[in-house]
């Protein structure tokens, strides 16, 4: 819709990420791990996403509508997984841990577990080496070669200039273990470069990944496939069962809604007009003050304040969308080296990265819609364009 070259898929960036890997797998192989375990290593690197549904990201978000649009389907589908109402992880990253299972993987199965949901029954063993070094090289939630290769590539296909990255200079690193922990030990000259990093991927989620116009399409995309599972047009074992997983693939969702639209039926039809005619909803931003304020509209610990708002927007049936994000760069797990001096670069007061930012993205079909959100909002001032 807006960066229309943005057509690469899971299949590249997986590669990508497993390219990176071999680029470090000698200082992998340097830091306390046997050969079969940098095998390992880069055999998560290459399945790390392999659980992903259809519309990646944009299918989980579906979880937290389908919450209000049917429960009990939305607890059949988390107790698959976990056994709870809760997830510890995201949930492809679940399927992906029962397909490797499935694959006959189930060592594989158990690091991915570890290094995306943390120690568990599994308990620290002969491998806590293998599970630390990896959570920090593929899930360190800061700067990992996962990261690294989708800011660049979705840089580079966006046209957007921010993930140009001096990945030479960023490679220049050793894994450090210091009081039991591991991390990236660079030499203080980095610290730019470091900067670069971080500035790079606070303004990547700001202006391409969390835009309204992308934010808005892929909560009605998310809306859609939450409705699908509702009125049971996607059966909910395509999710958690991993013979039928295989078939369930983006062009699946499209062709249903197109055979809504054919058959007449209306209450889908706002969406097929949305995804196959382009039909813009009417969008409004709020960031600073307002937006935080917003948030706190939604955030579950206002109780039914909270219920009331999900539960409107849930009867508004994917007419008004909402997407919230926060930015925050908190960079934890990277050390420098000065005058043989350790030093994390959280503690350095002249490595300079944006404050917090909050984001709201309000999209709305049509003006009497329009009202009703505003209704709901009463003391937020919301302008929308192209109602």
């Amino acid at each position: 819709m807006v960066f229309p070259a943005m057509r690469h898929s899971r299949f590249e960036h997986s590669l990508g990420t497993y390219y990176l890997f071999e680029r470090i797998r000698d200082k992998v192989a340097e830091s306390y791990l046997t050969e079969d375990q940098v095998k390992l290593l880069g055999e998560l690197a290459l399945y790390h996403d392999i659980g992903h549904l259809p519309f990646s990201h944009t299918f989980e978000f579906s979880m937290d509508i389908l919450k209000y649009l049917d429960k009990d389907k939305y607890n059949e589908i988390l107790k698959k997984f976990s056994g709870s109402q809760k997830l510890r992880a995201k949930l492809h990253e679940y399927i992906g841990i029962e397909i490797l299972k499935k694959m006959g993987k189930a060592e594989l199965a158990n690091l991915m577990k570890i290094v995306y949901m943390g120690p568990s029954d599994a308990g620290q063993n002969k491998q806590e080496n293998l599970q630390r070094i990896a959570q920090l090289i593929l899930n360190s939630k800061d700067l990992d070669i996962d990261r690294l290769d989708y800011l660049q590539r979705d840089s580079y296909y966006s046209g957007a200039k921010y993930g140009y990255l001096p990945i030479d200079r960023l490679w220049d690193f050793e894994i450090h273990e210091r009081n039991g922990n591991f991390a990236y030990l660079y030499k203080y000259k980095s610290l730019d470069d470091l900067e670069h990093y971080f500035l790079a991927r606070f303004h990547m989620y700001h202006s391409i990944y969390n835009h309204c116009v992308v934010e808005i399409y892929n909560r009605i995309m998310a809306f859609l496939i939450a409705k699908m599972i509702a009125d049971s047009l996607i059966p909910t074992s395509l999710i958690y069962d991993t013979d039928e997983v295989i078939y369930f693939t983006e062009d699946l969702i499209l062709w249903k809604l197109k055979e809504l639209h054919k058959g007449g039926n209306t209450e889908y039809e706002h969406f097929y007009k949305a995804i196959y005619e382009r039909n813009r909803y009417g969008r409004a931003m709020l960031t600073g003050d307002e937006a935080t304020t917003f948030k706190s509209y939604l955030d579950m610990d206002n109780g039914k304040r909270a219920d009331e708002v999900y539960n409107e927007l849930a009867n508004l049936n994917g007419k008004a969308v909402i997407g919230v994000n926060e930015i925050e760069m908190k960079p934890s797990n990277i050390v420098l080296e000065r005058k043989g001096v350790y030093i994390n670069l959280e503690d350095i007061n002249e490595f300079n990265v944006p404050s917090k930012r909050i984001k709201v993205c309000i999209g709305v079909r049509d003006k009497q819609t329009e009202e009703k959100v505003k209704k709901l909002f009463d003391g937020i001032s919301l302008e929308f364009r192209n109602t």
